[in-house]
């Protein structure tokens, strides 16, 4: 058994049940040699408690020595930023209201209201419309040609409503000189997920008291608007690159049944610029082919192409950074097509046994470093790259690894590159390695480790203007990514508990700062799932907590039983890359 050192509870509740350091009783800290570190636990009892003692503990197979100091055990209310544990009440889709929910103010009894949010408000089946807001509702949007625009329009019922069988009917949208907008308008239900105790509530985020949050965008059918409560629609217009410029307006009918409820007008404004076809701005997500297959495994195939598709519609490359199989030449050429700007050749990982593996992590550094390895990855790289380079898309390939491995394998990636680049000169080494991050606040000894990849991909809370510009003059590039972490303050759009202004303004930072490209781990880690998604009704059954407490982490597409699911949070981030994009185009002074 290898050593462990810990911070252990041992809780006595008064009804004579205990907790022996087991789940949140015990936070385990970092093992192995390192300098002093801060670590921190939450721990809520579920009964009154009687008494609790408190341990430090360096136990297993010891050998050295562990010091602790100012340990501290602490009673007080939980800040903003810590776990939930709450059961939460299943209202408004199952538990009646019974006065224990406000209703919506700004609704009468026996009636209800449409009203318009933009699509970076985070609307819950309880968030309400103010009396202004139902006064008047109107849709403006305003876009470029091949640009999309997203806009929500929200129907709430009074306490005493119930709507079934409620359609949007879409208009054609026309100018006033009798033009018919050339591009693609269309509507999608707002599918909500329920809050897991464990999830991480964000502090400037949706009430922790409530249970269903937004982010499924689910396919258009008549719909329930349950009583006392808000049900979504996500409106998206695209302008196609032909797309004539000027103002296009139509009215959208709002119906039950045959009965009329509402009618809204929209107008888009279309401008003259175009935004090209492939962005300039690099950026990766990854669509894991192993959980496309154990959710599909008759169609396999199509749902894989329909996920690239649904990425790339939001402009995103959709990569693998964990393909230990190098990629099909046909997919390649179809997303390279459609404006792909970057995509892995394969992981610096073995091959697994099992062909069927969905994510192979990264190996020992000794096995990495090994004769062997090298010659078998240099033998399925070999022919892959030959094609690729035939096909006339070796400037955007890369090969990924040393995924967040720190310092023991620094050595073997400057080997690693070293040998890449003479037998495989124009390929690319891309990392997200902490070497980043060790250069930039000098850690291990790093003054330079500008050798031991070529495309460096530290954490976005861990970039800096300096370490990037370093690189760049070495001929590098300096990327950033975003997973789990970091949490608030940094923008991120992970997790589902962050506000939706967060993943928009990601495509902001990625101009300001001049970053290289964009990288997120996973759109379709479904793990935990439980199956596919039966979206007859928008509240939906659907685990997506994982172990690190982000809801909703891994997972920005949905595997509905006819096709592959949007998310609220895709179409943000599109709207921030396209947002990005036309940064790039105004002169520098306009985009500071």
């Amino acid at each position: 058994m290898a050593a462990e050192c810990c911070l252990w509870l041992d809780v006595i509740y008064d009804d004579g049940s205990a907790v022996w350091g087991t789940g949140d009783a015990q936070v385990q800290c970092r093992q192995g040699t390192h300098d002093w570190e801060r670590v921190v636990g939450v721990f809520r009892p579920e009964n009154p408690v009687k008494r609790i003692s408190f341990h430090t503990l360096f136990r297993g197979a010891p050998t050295g020595k562990a010091e602790f100091r100012n340990v501290v055990l602490e009673r007080r209310e939980p800040r903003k930023d810590e776990i939930c544990r709450k059961e939460l009440s299943d209202f408004p889709r199952t538990i009646p209201c019974g006065g224990r929910h406000l209703g919506p103010a700004a609704v009468p009894s026996g009636k209800n209201a449409v009203w318009i949010a933009d699509s970076m408000r985070r609307v819950t089946p309880l968030d309400y419309p103010t009396t202004e807001e139902v006064r008047s509702p109107e849709i403006a949007l305003e876009l470029m040609r091949n640009e999309s625009e997203s806009v929500q329009l929200n129907l709430t019922a009074a306490e005493d409503v119930d709507l079934r069988d409620v359609d949007l009917r879409l208009p054609r949208l026309v100018r006033s000189d009798g033009q018919t907008f050339a591009g693609n308008f269309k509507w999608e239900r707002v599918g909500y997920i329920p809050r897991r105790t464990g999830c991480l509530p964000h502090p400037l985020g949706v009430n922790p008291e409530w249970k269903w949050l937004p982010d499924p965008l689910l396919p258009a059918k008549p719909f329930r608007v349950r009583p006392a409560s808000t049900q979504g629609t996500w409106l998206t217009v695209r302008a196609l690159p032909e797309t004539k410029p000027g103002a296009y307006s139509g009215m959208i009918d709002v119906v039950c049944g045959k009965e009329l409820l509402h009618s809204v007008r929209i107008t888009v404004e279309v401008a003259e610029a175009v935004l090209p076809r492939r962005f300039a701005t690099q950026n990766s997500f990854s669509v894991l082919d192993g959980f496309t297959r154990s959710a599909y495994p008759d169609r396999f195939r199509q749902m894989k192409r329909e996920s690239w598709s649904v990425l790339l519609d939001h402009r995103m490359s959709p990569d693998d950074i964990s393909r230990f199989k190098t990629p099909d030449l046909d997919d390649i050429g179809y997303a390279c097509d459609r404006g792909m700007n970057v995509f892995n050749v394969l992981n610096v990982v073995p091959e697994p046994e099992d062909p069927m593996t969905p994510v192979v992590y990264t190996a020992e550094a000794g096995v990495l470093a090994s004769n062997e390895f090298y010659r078998s990855f240099l033998a399925r790289l070999r022919p892959v790259v030959a094609d690729v380079k035939r096909h006339g898309h070796m400037n955007l390939a890369y090969v990924y690894g040393f995924d967040e491995r720190g310092s023991e394998y620094y050595p073997v990636m400057r080997e690693f590159r070293r040998r890449l680049r003479r037998d495989m000169p124009g390929i690319h080494l891309l990392s997200t390695s902490r070497a980043y991050r060790d250069l930039s606040i000098g850690e291990n000894g790093l003054t330079g480790p500008f050798d031991v990849c070529d495309w460096f991909c530290p954490l976005l809370s861990d970039w800096r203007p300096e370490i990037s510009e370093g690189l760049r003059r070495q001929g590098k590039k300096a990327w950033w990514y975003v997973s789990g972490i970091p949490d608030y303050p940094y923008a991120n759009f992970a997790s589902i508990e962050h506000p939706l202004i967060e993943a928009r303004i990601l495509g902001w930072m990625t101009h300001l700062y001049g970053v290289d490209g964009f990288l997120y781990w996973a759109v379709n880690f479904w793990e935990r799932s439980n199956g596919l998604l039966k979206t007859d009704d928008t509240y939906l059954d659907w685990d997506s907590t994982i172990d690190n407490h982000h809801h909703g982490d891994g997972v920005l597409i949905y595997p509905g039983a006819d096709h592959i699911l949007p998310s609220i949070r895709l179409a943000n981030i599109r709207d921030g890359i396209e947002d990005g994009e036309l940064l790039r185009t105004l002169p520098k002074s306009e985009s500071d």
